[in-house]
């Protein structure tokens, strides 16, 4: 389904206590317009833009979002808002305004703006419930027997009344009572998930009755048991205590509080889980004593934090420089002047070290948010940070869009990590560009911290629209790690299975200390690509300069920037050897690999298929750092943000698989990861060593990485960039066509890409062509780019593809294909 042409309806926020007739209502869906609706005089009073309310829309009661009032009478005869399903506004005016830029910028709709940033519970989730109207009308015998006989029963949910009422007869009898609105189908608010509950141990009796009976038990029995010991550990508690809390806190076990339960001194009970508080947070202490290098940045930091002036930083400090201790001062610094702050991180790995430093300082001042929340804990967040019972909010990118307060400051650690940018579903949005603009509308500071930045954040400092601090020196003196670059043309015959001979004798000398290893084995598995293995030439697009891809069940490299497209090679172009080989090996084969090559040692991976499961990320990063596992290996999640003092083995088993992935980005991206998991090595008094497996050892980013060089690395693309337009020179917008048959999605492409090139410059455009990943499932993917200019905003960008589908649209294009338009996008 194409996206249809529709102005967005974008009018005057409500203000004063002024009564309006008509409400603009958003709904989610990819329709790119507000639904009008007329306001009954009983409502009127009540009616606010934020607030949800139930509507008539498409022979049902819909749940949407006031998001306008005005009284401007419109052509067409209105319905009118049933009902206000909120006592008042879920959205302020301010975030209001900001979604509405969002919904043009990113050309989605405001009800796909408004489903992202509500929890479920508050957006537009819900339950389809089958429910008898008060409408009188005139029914036939049959209808009024089947209404009479299940009257009492409504309402129903739906899928239950389909599951019951599927024969024939009542089949068609039920058509006839919906056709006349008899019956209705009304979408219901998900109601609040009941609150979870834990187990819990309180007194049988009283304590008093409890120290009784327990020294009683201790004067009969002759020998002093485990059970009783945890009984008298008891006497210095209050109960009731939940079951984790007296484990963590007390060292107590299970089978203790069993036993002591069967003597009837204390019983279990299941209560709410808010009575206690499960992560146990130790005495808060202040914010560590910063150096001079950390001051200096502070104080910038701080003087717009002072003055309530809208100001961006980028935060550049080398790995283990102590960025954080910056942004916990400059964070203590914003609740002291009575503000509150976001804190984003780019994955959800890195929230609970990150988060353990902040409640260090700021206790439970913090509340999280990030996808891994059940929908009761995401709407329980939402609620506190809404309520200001909760000063800081700290979560991955969809934490930007919680209601915080009067936010001071907005920090974005590893700024250039492409987390941060969603691609799939609408709204395609980038944190980065959001936070940006909430801090303009309430004059707050934006802090971007990196040891790599990306080369946006490092064009807006030389636009002067951000100010560089920099961090040159390690926290408490530490050394940064001496860097290896293994030449895997010379070390071919010289490998133990996945290792090169010099990594694998630093892993056995690191295991034999009690010294922990990191290994990287990043495999982007849907891009495969051929390498040479004499010379380790990747092969290039000559339009693009993007690496090709290759297509093995056509034998074919294509480009999926220009759609530039060649048999594949069967010598190398540069050396002319025959050893091409298509690359890529995954964890969980260099896992089995490993165990072999060190039967002794425990061994963790950390990757997608072991982080699926809630809070498994924690549990893989707390049993690293206590020490229960001697080697973690993984894909890019080990790279970031993490700190372990006791690794000082490195190693990159394959480092041109980020290089060979087929984007403009893909050198940034291959420094930013290999400088990211070199900086896990030696962040504490230990030495550390990195060790690089590559092909193209003399290549860049390797020799700048080898060095600790960024500022040479960034110099050489920024020029590449540059040369070819691409960001951050320009802001590449990618449309995406899907469908289920191919020759309908390439038509659509091309006829859309031709449009493109009508109404921008040739240069301007490239593609069509498939996209990677050109199957999925029978849904076939092609996708064309353009290049904007830096200084055309969301107006621009709203009226020029408004302009491209009413072209588009006119050529009457198959209703299978969806097109998608991703601003921003993250090749």
């Amino acid at each position: 389904m194409t996206i249809p042409l529709l102005k967005l309806k974008i009018g005057i926020q409500t203000h004063g206590c002024r009564l309006y007739h008509y409400a603009e209502i958003a709904l989610p869906t990819p329709l790119r317009t507000t639904f009008t609706y007329s306001i009954p005089a009983e409502l009127k009073a009540e009616i606010t833009a934020g607030m949800r309310v139930w509507i008539p829309f498409r022979n049902r009661m819909t749940i949407g979002v006031v998001v306008d009032l005005h009284n401007e009478k419109p052509e067409f005869k209105t319905l009118e808002i049933n009902k206000a399903l909120d006592s008042e506004s879920l959205i302020s005016s301010r975030d209001l305004k900001l979604f509405k830029w969002i919904s043009r910028f990113y050309y989605c709709s405001l009800g796909e703006v408004i489903q992202a940033a509500l929890p479920s519970g508050l957006n537009f989730i819900s339950k389809e419930e089958v429910r008898l109207s008060k409408k009188e009308v005139k029914l036939t015998d049959k209808e009024s027997v089947f209404i009479s006989t299940i009257q009492d029963e409504f309402p129903l949910l739906k899928k239950d009344f389909d599951k019951r009422f599927n024969d024939p007869y009542k089949t068609s009898v039920i058509k006839s009572l919906f056709k006349k609105g008899v019956l209705q189908v009304w979408e219901v608010p998900v109601e609040k998930v009941q609150e979870k509950k834990v187990k819990a141990w309180l007194w049988a009796e009283s304590k008093d009755q409890f120290e009784k009976e327990l020294n009683d038990i201790f004067q009969k029995q002759k020998k002093v048991f485990k059970w009783m010991e945890a009984g008298q550990k008891l006497l210095d508690m209050e109960l009731p205590q939940s079951q984790i809390n007296l484990k963590v806190m007390t060292g107590i076990k299970a089978a203790e509080l069993k036993k002591l339960e069967s003597t009837g001194l204390i019983i279990s009970k299941d209560l709410p889980e808010s009575m206690f508080n499960e992560d146990v947070i130790d005495e808060v202490k202040a914010a560590s004593h910063l150096n001079e290098d950390q001051q200096r940045a502070f104080n910038h930091i701080k003087s717009s934090i002072d003055t309530n002036a809208f100001q961006t930083y980028l935060l550049k400090g080398i790995t283990g420089s102590g960025k954080t201790e910056v942004y916990i001062h400059a964070l203590q610094e914003v609740l002291d002047q009575g503000r509150n702050g976001i804190v984003l991180v780019p994955e959800i790995a890195l929230t609970p070290q990150f988060l353990s430093r902040f409640r260090k300082v700021f206790g439970d001042q913090l509340a999280v948010y990030h996808s891994r929340l059940n929908e009761r804990e995401r709407k329980e967040a939402w609620e506190q940070i809404n309520g200001n019972e909760k000063k800081v909010v700290i979560g991955t990118r969809s934490a930007i869009f919680m209601p915080v307060k009067d936010p001071g400051i907005i920090i974005l650690d590893e700024e250039h990590d492409q987390s941060y940018k969603q691609e799939d579903p609408a709204p395609r949005y980038h944190a980065r560009e959001i936070a940006m603009m909430k801090a303009i509308e309430h004059n707050s500071v934006v802090v971007l911290g990196s040891a790599t930045p990306s080369m946006q954040a490092l064009h807006m400092v030389h636009e002067n629209k951000a100010t560089l601090l920099e961090l040159k020196k390690r926290h408490a003196d530490a050394k940064l790690p001496e860097v290896e670059i293994l030449d895997m043309t010379q070390y071919r015959g010289a490998m133990r299975g996945p290792l090169a001979v010099p990594l694998f004798f630093a892993i056995e000398e690191a295991l034999s200390k009690k010294e922990q290893v990191i290994l990287l084995q990043n495999r982007r598995g849907f891009s495969s690509y051929l390498q040479c293995l004499s010379c380790g030439h990747i092969p290039q697009s000559p339009e693009t300069s993007v690496s090709l891809t290759y297509h093995k069940y056509r034998n074919m490299l294509l480009c999926h920037y220009s759609g530039y497209s060649r048999k594949a090679d069967t010598l190398c172009e540069v050396c002319g050897s025959d050893e091409l080989t298509a690359k890529g090996i995954g964890t969980q084969q260099v896992e089995e690999e490993l165990t072999t090559l060190f039967p002794e040692a425990r061994i963790i991976r950390m990757d997608r298929d072991t982080t699926s499961a809630k809070n498994s990320h924690s549990k893989i990063i707390q049993s690293f750092e206590n020490g229960e596992a001697d080697i973690l290996l993984g894909t890019q999640l080990v790279t970031k943000g993490l700190d372990f003092p006791n690794v000082t083995v490195v190693g990159v088993i394959d480092a041109d698989t980020e290089l060979a992935f087929p984007s403009f980005q893909s050198t940034e991206r291959s420094f930013q990861v290999l400088s990211q998991v070199s900086g896990r090595a030696g962040r504490a008094e230990k030495n550390g060593k990195v060790f690089i497996q590559t092909f193209q050892a003399d290549q860049s980013p390797f020799t700048d990485v080898a060095h600790h060089n960024f500022d040479s690395f960034s110099e050489k693309e920024m020029e590449f960039r540059s040369v070819l337009n691409y960001p951050p020179f320009s802001r590449l917008v990618g449309i995406t066509f899907k469908g289920k048959n191919e020759a309908l999605v390439s038509r659509s492409a091309h006829i859309f890409t031709d449009i493109l090139r009508n109404a921008l410059s040739e240069e301007q455009i490239l593609g069509p062509s498939p996209s990677s990943i050109q199957q999925i499932k029978g849904t076939y993917y092609w996708e064309c780019s353009i290049k904007l200019p830096l200084e055309k905003g969301d107006r621009y960008i709203e009226h020029l593809f408004d302009k491209v589908f009413e072209h588009y649209n006119s050529n009457k294009p198959p209703a299978s294909v969806r097109v998608n338009v991703n601003v921003g996008k993250v090749s």
